[in-house]
């Protein structure tokens, strides 16, 4: 067993096939955290903002309020800036501009993701890995941009913490 992974698979992990491709989804694009890891701190705005400052957290830019169920949102929520954290990339936790696509996340190791399952962003929990590459979350940025937009305050709090 390696430190900070659990001892068989949980969820939805499938080593086999992560293990095949490599983890492309690890190596090119970390996925978003949901709102409940940090609403469930005491001081939500000091978990994140602590998270944030650690290096290994970034937030990232949402441009909009997603469409639901094919229905567009209010006009004035349509170029609305929604953020949302997510793990760093490699790249970025050593200074680099933000770049999604072009490093690996920090948590990912020699043998898959350092941290427990129910530790890992809700997206990389959602991720339903597929033997042809394939792979699908059922819980995607658009999600998490919806799920972020009531505690934007939330980050603007975390975000001043780090001023």
């Amino acid at each position: 067993m390696t430190p900070g992974r659990p001892a068989a698979p949980a969820g939805n992990e499938r080593p086999e096939v992560c293990a095949a491709c490599g983890g492309a989804c690890c190596r090119t694009r970390p996925g978003v955290a949901g709102p409940e890891r940090f609403l469930a701190a005491a001081d939500p705005s000091g978990a994140l903002a602590a998270a944030l400052a650690g290096g290994e957290w970034v937030l990232a830019e949402h441009l909009g309020v997603p469409w639901v169920d094919g229905v567009e949102p209010p006009e004035a929520e349509r170029r609305l800036v929604l953020w949302y954290p997510r793990p760093a990339t490699v790249a970025e936790r050593s200074g680099a501009a933000p770049d999604e696509a072009g490093s690996p996340c920090v948590f990912l190791g020699e043998a898959g993701c350092r941290l427990a399952y129910l530790e890992r962003p809700r997206v990389c929990r959602s991720l339903e890995p597929d033997a042809g590459g394939e792979c699908e979350a059922a819980w995607g940025r658009q999600e998490a941009a919806l799920a972020w937009r009531p505690h934007q305050g939330l980050v603007a709090a975390a975000r001043a913490r780090l001023a």
